[in-house]
């Protein structure tokens, strides 16, 4: 065999490899963002991990919110992942509804059956420009239909009750915690209590968590 030829094997292989290290990587990135990642650990409504957790996250966001869509595909895997799972801490979703309350309800709607964060998951996914009239009841239906385990007879009879009450009870904890953007988290603890706004890196989490564990 020729030496270039050789050194193109050689290279070809390299590149194989390198490829594949790549693909691992990205998969073990992107699944903790599917539905499927939340398959475990306890829900109530908006609420995920469990209630005796050390550490409670509420997190600040709207389903149109571009920075929240980011900060729900890029790090809350990674809070789910580190803090959830291993019960240092619970996640509160407290969602407003700066632009219309459509996807809210329709996510609550999911909660009634333990299955807000996978619905939320996939409303994130597939977020549409903020305010472009992409949240039709279509749409709505077709993330639902993608919820492993939803009953959609149930769902769709949910969606048509008033969450009213607790959307403004999430705006006065807003006003009561300072928060004025999305997506806020508010993380306390024995420690202490710490607030983390924008769609911030899994470091800063993990240096709030810390502060506030006690």
């Amino acid at each position: 065999m020729q030496k270039g030829s050789a050194r193109l094997l050689v290279a070809m292989a390299v590149v194989a490899v390198v490829v594949a290290g790549l693909l691992m990587g990205l998969s073990q990135l992107g699944g903790g963002g599917s539905p499927e990642s939340f398959t475990g650990i306890p829900q109530d409504g908006t609420r995920l991990g469990r209630e005796e957790a050390p550490v409670t996250i509420r997190l600040y966001e709207d389903f149109q919110c571009p920075a929240c869509g980011q900060f729900a595909r890029e790090t809350l895997p990674e809070v789910v992942e580190r803090h959830v799972k291993s019960g240092d801490a619970r996640l509160v979703s407290e969602t407003l509804a700066f632009i219309g309350p459509d996807l809210v309800y329709a996510a609550r709607a999911a909660g009634e059956q333990d299955r807000y964060w996978q619905y939320a998951a996939l409303l994130f996914e597939n977020q549409g420009a903020e305010n472009s009239g992409y949240v039709t009841d279509e749409f709505l239906t077709r993330q639902a239909e993608e919820v492993e385990g939803l009953d959609m007879g149930q769902w769709q009879r949910e969606r048509k009750k008033s969450y009213d009450e607790e959307l403004a009870s999430v705006q006065q904890r807003a006003d009561e915690a300072g928060v004025n953007s999305t997506p806020t988290l508010v993380v306390s603890g024995p420690g202490g209590e710490a607030t983390i706004r924008g769609a911030v890196p899994i470091r800063d989490v993990d240096r709030a968590v810390e502060e506030v564990g006690g």
